[in-house]
């Protein structure tokens, strides 16, 4: 195969994943990431320091204690949530790989 075929080949495949818009971007991973630290960072901030005088359980944050009262060894509701969410992420990406 010459050289020129090869270049055009290539060219072509690039041509059409970059149509196709399934590529894998890590950028944008990255940027997700961040996004849903700095919303659970703003939640903490907002009941550590917002809500001093009170305890997490008054008013509408009383779904909390349920969601983090222990269910099967010790294992609580809130953990299982953020493990599925986990399992969630993790089985789109390798879906699309």
């Amino acid at each position: 195969m010459t050289r020129r075929r090869f270049l055009d080949r290539t060219r072509r495949n690039r041509e059409e994943q970059a149509r196709s818009g399934k590529s894998f971007n890590p950028a944008t991973m990255i940027r997700l990431a961040f996004f849903g630290v700095a919303l659970v960072v703003a939640a903490a901030v907002y009941v550590g320091f917002w809500r001093q005088g009170e305890t997490i359980y008054d008013g509408p944050w009383g779904l909390m204690q349920r969601l983090i009262t222990p269910l099967f060894l010790g294992i609580n509701a809130l953990e299982l949530i953020v493990v599925a969410l986990v399992a969630l992420v993790a089985w789109r990406i390798w879906r699309r790989l």
